[in-house]
């Protein structure tokens, strides 16, 4: 009985910790898949019924009718069996992690009982070997590791955990099974623990197996919005609860030199396609939870770039992180955003260049002259591109109000009105968040730097455990790519507040005060036409800080012990399968670790008689093996080696014993 209760308990804490880190690859799951490694549990009440292979298949079965009843929400006009299998293309194609919802969690449960109740099952029978334990729980290691990339176990240590579990399953548990020393599974599980240790995590990725679903969404530009959030002030958008943060609703990237447009293709989030300029170096994680109370449209608000989004409808463009959902917000929607905030620190920026090839974002399309030339006066004496960003940024607000009645718009002509027009004149010196963040973004496309708009919200602060956004707390901010940092704020109308600190662009403006304070345009009737102008020279893309992450080299040492001692293991078992003169191999290895190897010149006979009986008859077994036609039946030769070896090693050093089993001068011997 107190056997049958080990071997039980051992399979529910190796099923159970095996789960639990399947469950990473879900947000929310941890809960639902612990009960779950449980359920195979069930049958051993059942086999007392009926034959154990009709017991799991009672369980197998309700589970999967369980599952497409969970399930077939998502595909309602489906059958049982298509409803199942289009579960698994819904999660490679979901966020990651992927939210809990019905549909996404039944290929997890799923697996997990089956694995806890074939588990249970093949314990349940008298004088069979773990195995199956074994493999179910390394069948749920390898899906978590597929499903995160290997970043549910970063530095293994549930592979650790593992392993222990399997040496102790084997070890003290078993003891039915095959005849192998124990330092054969020993070595062989330390060695794959090891090897997913330090292996890269960016192998083989399951989600490009399949092709994720990609909608083509006509969705309108906010920014001209702007206007109309400003004159309903008060107007509650949305609650929140976590950090103050700035809430983005939409990135704008493309730009016409007549507006800017929003991505028009989303997919899942989640999907293999990297962002087209890789997140900063330096990033924070952060997570909101959020209420819409009156906000319309079909912009999702969210965080940072996007890592998770509770929503199972919710799609984003995987290059601006932009979240939109297709069916249109609705009052009373609450969810769960989580994603990554950029945020470099001022030392990073000040020498950090741009990449040379970020076309896209700094595309404009027959730029007029004015607007060239303004930018050129204003950074010419800028000597990196963060020096540009900072003296744009005070060039664009100097001598220039917001005001939320100016004319909308961010066109070529409008942003000349706003930054060059006559006094007087319908929108000059004047504008929204619009004009602010669009002039700032064109002139910084104009000497090289990639930019785009965000439209958002501001930070606003905690009342009562919420914080309540409004209309009036909209605005639009332009960012600025800097290689190896990812996309930074700069703020030329009081918006975000983020970004660089008041002191680094202080500093920069102290040294350019002279210059960038003063451009002036161009006379207008000496201007040609349109002209495109000459590209600035990109800078050279900066590497990206070397990761200081775990130092894995500290393993080193480890892994050339375990290699060595793996090797001597195998010496030893070829050397045992080849009979007494293997045996006899195995003594001379003996003597040549305790430094007592004998003179080449002696016979066999002569050095086993120095080791007492056990040696002598040994030898007498090799010469018989060695050289009669047909050697009689003999003892163990093995155990006659082991007794010589034992006697061998106690007239070794101390030193020399230590390293007993992974000294490598035996595998040199011929």
């Amino acid at each position: 009985m107190n056997g049958s209760l080990l071997k039980y308990g051992w399979v529910a804490a190796l099923v159970l910790v095996a789960s639990l880190q399947l469950a990473q690859a879900w947000d929310g799951a941890t809960l639902y898949f612990g009960l779950a490694a449980l359920v195979g549990f069930v049958a051993l009440p059942l086999k007392r019924l009926v034959p154990a292979g009709l017991a799991a298949l009672a369980i197998m079965v309700v589970a999967m009718t369980g599952g497409f009843f969970a399930a077939r929400g998502a595909s309602p006009d489906r059958d049982p069996t298509w409803v199942l299998l289009d579960t698994v293309p819904r999660l490679l194609t979901a966020a990651r992690p992927a939210p809990a919802t019905p549909e996404l969690l039944v290929p997890g449960l799923l697996l997990i009982i089956g694995v806890s109740t074939g588990a249970v099952l093949s314990v349940s029978k008298r004088g069979t070997a773990l195995f199956v334990p074994a493999l179910g729980a390394a069948a749920l290691y390898v899906s978590a590791a597929l499903l995160t990339t290997g970043r549910a176990d970063k530095y293994g240590l549930v592979a650790l955990t593992l392993v222990v579990l399997l040496a102790l399953g084997w070890l003290i548990i078993d003891r039915r099974g095959p005849v192998v020393p124990p330092a054969v599974p020993a070595t062989a599980l330390s060695s794959l623990t090891l090897v997913a240790f330090v292996l890269p995590t960016n192998g083989f990725e399951p989600r490009k197996l399949v092709t994720p679903p990609v909608t083509d969404i006509a969705i309108s530009n906010p920014l001209p919005q702007l206007a109309a959030w400003a004159a309903q002030g008060e107007a509650e958008l949305f609650r929140m609860r976590g950090p103050e943060v700035p809430v983005r609703l939409v990135t704008l990237s493309r730009y016409t030199g007549a507006s800017w447009e929003a991505a028009s293709t989303y997919g899942p989030l989640g999907v293999v396609d990297p962002p087209d300029l890789p997140v900063g170096g330096r990033v924070q994680d952060a997570s909101v939870d959020l209420r819409i109370t009156g906000l319309q449209g079909e912009w999702l608000p969210g965080v940072g770039k996007p890592q998770a989004v509770s929503l199972s409808n919710a799609m984003v463009d995987p290059d601006t992180g932009s979240l939109v959902v297709a069916e249109g917000l609705r009052t009373g929607m609450s969810y769960t955003v989580r994603g990554v905030l950029e945020t470099p620190a001022d030392a990073d920026l000040a020498e950090a260049r741009v990449p040379a090839d970020a076309t896209k974002y700094t595309a404009l399309p027959r730029l007029p002259f004015t607007l060239a030339d303004y930018a050129r006066q204003a950074t010419q004496n800028a000597r990196t591109p963060y020096e540009k960003a900072v003296a744009l940024e005070q060039v664009v607000r100097l001598n220039r109000r917001p005001d939320a009645e100016a004319p909308v718009g961010s066109s070529y002509a409008r942003l000349e009105t706003f930054l060059f027009g006559a006094p007087g004149e319908s929108g000059a010196g004047a504008g929204t968040a619009e004009q602010f963040a669009s002039a700032y973004a064109v002139l910084a496309r104009a000497v090289g730097l990639p930019t785009r708009v965000v439209v958002g919200f501001q930070p606003v602060p905690e009342v009562n455990g919420e914080r309540i956004v409004r209309a009036a707390d909209a605005t639009a901010w332009p960012e600025v790519y800097f290689s190896g940092w990812g996309w930074v704020a700069f703020d030329p109308v009081s918006g975000n507040g983020s970004g660089p600190s008041a002191a680094s662009k202080r500093e920069v403006l102290n040294r350019l005060a002279s210059t960038t304070a003063k451009p002036t345009p161009t006379s207008l009737p000496s201007v040609p036409p349109l002209v495109q102008p000459t590209a600035v020279q990109g800078d050279a893309v900066a590497a990206p800080p070397a990761d200081s992450g775990f130092p894995f080299w500290v393993f080193t040492p480890l892994l050339v012990l375990v290699a060595l001692y793996a090797a001597r293991t195998s010496r030893r078992l070829r050397l045992r399968a080849a009979g007494p003169v293997g045996a006899w191999n195995e003594v001379l290895d003996a003597l040549q670790l305790a430094g007592l190897r004998p003179e080449p010149s002696r016979t066999v006979p002569d050095i086993g008689r120095e080791w007492g009986e056990a040696g002598a008859r040994l030898a007498v077994m090799v010469d018989q093996a060695a050289f009669a036609p047909r050697p009689a039946p003999a003892e163990d030769g093995w155990r006659l080696a082991r007794q010589v070896e034992k006697a061998v090693r106690r007239k070794a050093s101390r030193w020399r014993r230590v390293l007993w089993a992974v000294d490598p001068r035996p595998l040199f011997r011929r």
